[in-house]
């Protein structure tokens, strides 16, 4: 991916119109997990579904989502500078936060990035026991920046999943993914 278009949210949103170039989707059921999908949409299709698919009626949910024609990514801001206050403000109350992202590879895999090493291990290896290969980030995708939105909840340590396009474009491997992501969590939390 290039260089972004905005820096930062106050950019973004006074060049481009809500609910015409991009719309917020938050479902705040009060848990202390936050499930994140900062480029959904048209920005990296998908993701939204799998964060929400992962939410589920249990943890909270954040999709920022490109819904222009054309051009969405134009609205991708990077991790580390993704700063609207309704996803902080959210992130800020939650003790894990888990980050939906897309790779454009072919192939079907998820690079395992952020800074919550010990869930990282945990969903890895229930994506891996689920058919689902996984490999840590290589430098590529790694999200252990500090300011990474996944590492800034209350723990400042979070988890970055970045799904293949081989995978985001399989409906059933959405839900295997999604399903070992929830079933990691219930056992990680409990």
């Amino acid at each position: 991916m290039g260089v972004d278009t905005y820096s930062d949210f106050g950019k973004l949103a006074a060049n481009e119109a809500v609910n015409k170039d991009y719309r917020i989707l938050i479902r705040d059921v009060g848990s202390d997990i936050t499930i994140v999908a900062p480029h959904g949409g048209c920005i990296e299709p998908n993701t939204s579904i799998i964060a929400a698919k992962i939410a589920g009626n249990n943890y909270n949910c954040y999709c920022f989502e490109g819904i222009k024609p054309k051009k969405n990514l134009d609205l991708h801001i990077t991790s580390h500078r993704f700063d609207e206050p309704r996803a902080i403000t959210l992130i800020s109350r939650s003790n894990i936060i888990i980050t939906i992202h897309a790779c454009t590879e072919k192939k079907q895999v998820i690079y395992m990035g952020g800074l919550f090493k010990e869930l990282i291990d945990h969903i890895q290896e229930n994506l891996k026991t689920s058919g689902i290969s996984v490999s840590k980030q290589k430098g590529i995708f790694p999200g252990i920046h500090r300011d990474n939105i996944c590492n800034k909840g209350k723990l400042k340590k979070g988890v970055q999943l970045e799904i293949s396009r081989g995978l985001r474009d399989e409906p059933d491997k959405i839900e295997l993914i999604s399903k070992a992501v929830r079933d990691a969590l219930e056992t990680f939390t409990h």
